[in-house]
């Protein structure tokens, strides 16, 4: 078998040098039968045009679309920020006051009493650091308080307390203050 075969067609073209037309397409025979078909469908298929149109349809066809749109056109209702706002202040206002009697009741119900007493020492200091009190203050909170020679008929004061009062005030800052 090592010789070709005198009359097969690879040996006459080789010999020749000529082809001989005949060639199929790549996955013709794959595909045979989807394009017969197709070929015996189109067979069957009406040859005039179904659809007419009337010689003024382009001609009318702008006229009623816009006719349609203007009649669908309707006006939009535009409702401002502002009003909006105002009508969620009833439920923001009520929501607060929920909240507010919500914390007051659950959050801050203690029965515990605040005295003076109940506070430390540090933190009486820390405020009085932190605030300075001035006679000016302390005048404008006693100002309703002033005493009268009536508050004090019923004292008796003792002449030694008086002269150790007097001995006690800084004489040279009182009469700066005179001067």
């Amino acid at each position: 078998m090592g010789k070709e075969i005198k009359n097969s067609i690879n040996y006459i073209s080789k010999k020749t040098s000529k082809k001989t037309g005949f060639s199929a397409p790549l996955d013709y025979f794959n595909n045979l039968e989807e394009v017969i078909g197709a070929k015996l469908y189109e067979e069957h298929l009406p040859k005039e045009n179904g659809f007419k149109v009337s010689d003024t349809y382009f001609k009318k066809l702008e006229d009623s679309v816009l006719a349609k749109i203007s009649l669908s056109l309707k006006e939009t209702k535009i409702i401002s920020f502002k009003d909006r706002i105002l009508k969620l202040i009833p439920y923001a206002t009520a929501a607060s006051i929920v909240l507010f009697i919500g914390l007051n009741s659950f959050v801050f119900n203690t029965n515990k009493e605040l005295t003076l007493d109940s506070l430390s020492d540090t933190d009486i200091e820390y405020w009085l650091d932190s605030n300075a009190l001035n006679t000016n203050d302390i005048s404008i909170i006693f100002e309703d308080d002033l005493l009268e020679e009536n508050d004090f008929y019923f004292t008796t004061i003792k002449d030694e307390t008086i002269e150790e009062y007097i001995n006690s005030i800084d004489n040279i800052a009182l009469f700066n203050e005179i001067n």
